[in-house]
């Protein structure tokens, strides 16, 4: 029997629990590095378990209180069958699992369970369309080649364009000072670095894009306008395709929220955490790949 239900939202940066009762009520939350399935499944599994552990610790439960809980996994990549699967094969000790990709956990958190369409731009952006029974997802392909105005989208544009700034191609710049002082000045130090970088390091470089925009540096907020211009191109992408409601989410679509206002955007009911809470108690909500 289950008595404790989880929800855990994995990203490119980070991995949340929560832990509430059969009666709803709150008990504990948790939090680790990131679960991308294609940062590696066992990365992504252990993330998983330990953020799980904190908030079983947190809520005061012993490690046998796992055996009673029913989790629902919203990992982002979940979307693609091969990592899918092999995530499900690995081995977890909870009474059940199932799992959804970031996108429709979030989705199932701003509207309640109900139909509805969300963009998540946060380390990587993705966008899902909730529709008729049926899940439409739009980009989130991951990075480099997709998650247009993401937080890893717009730390690659601020280095590429820092880079430009230190060649005389661009005006000077405070954000690409700081940026290149981060590297020793050194672009042989930014090239290794870029060789062995993730999402999550090229997004570690966003709030300093935020930071020196608020400072009026010109570059800073010429890529802002630019993460705007992509993040519209996908709002007005998935109008077009039926999305009557669209809530931005994100700790990226939230910060360019203000400056998206044109744009018909709802307010989110709840986080993902209790979409993938919703998820692991409903059967009837569509699975990915079933």
């Amino acid at each position: 029997m289950i008595e404790f239900w989880v929800g855990v939202d994995g990203g490119g940066t980070h991995t949340r629990a929560r832990i509430r009762d059969r009666t709803g009520n709150l008990l504990g939350e948790g939090r680790t590095a990131g679960s991308n399935l294609e940062l590696g499944i066992e990365v992504a599994h252990a993330n998983v378990l330990a953020a799980i552990a904190s908030a079983r610790i947190t809520a005061g439960l012993g490690i046998e209180s796992e055996q009673l809980m029913g989790v629902g996994l919203a990992l982002a990549c979940a979307e693609l069958a091969d990592c899918y699967h092999a995530m499900l094969a690995m081995p977890f000790p909870f009474a059940s699992v199932r799992l959804t990709s970031d996108a429709f956990g979030a989705c199932l958190g701003a509207f309640g369970g109900e139909e509805g369409a969300i963009l998540i731009a946060g380390t990587g952006s993705a966008g899902l369309i909730y529709r008729h029974g049926q899940l439409h997802t739009c980009s989130g392909r991951g990075f480099p080649i997709s998650d247009l105005g993401s937080g890893a989208w717009l730390g690659l544009r601020a280095i590429q364009q820092s880079l430009l700034c230190h060649d005389g191609i661009l005006p000077p710049s405070t954000l690409a000072i700081r940026l290149l002082d981060h590297f020793r000045r050194d672009q042989a130090e930014v090239v290794r670095w870029a060789a062995r970088a993730i999402p999550a390091d090229y997004g570690h470089f966003a709030p300093w894009v935020f930071d020196a925009a608020s400072d009026g540096d010109e570059l800073a907020n010429q890529l802002l306008d630019e993460t705007c211009t992509q993040l519209h191109t996908l709002l007005e992408g998935m109008q077009q395709l039926g999305a009557s409601q669209i809530a931005l989410l994100g700790g990226i679509g939230m910060r360019l929220a203000p400056r998206l206002a044109h744009v018909n955007l709802v307010h989110p009911q709840a986080d993902a955490l209790e979409g993938a809470i919703l998820f692991a108690q409903s059967e009837a909500l569509p699975c990915l790949h079933c």
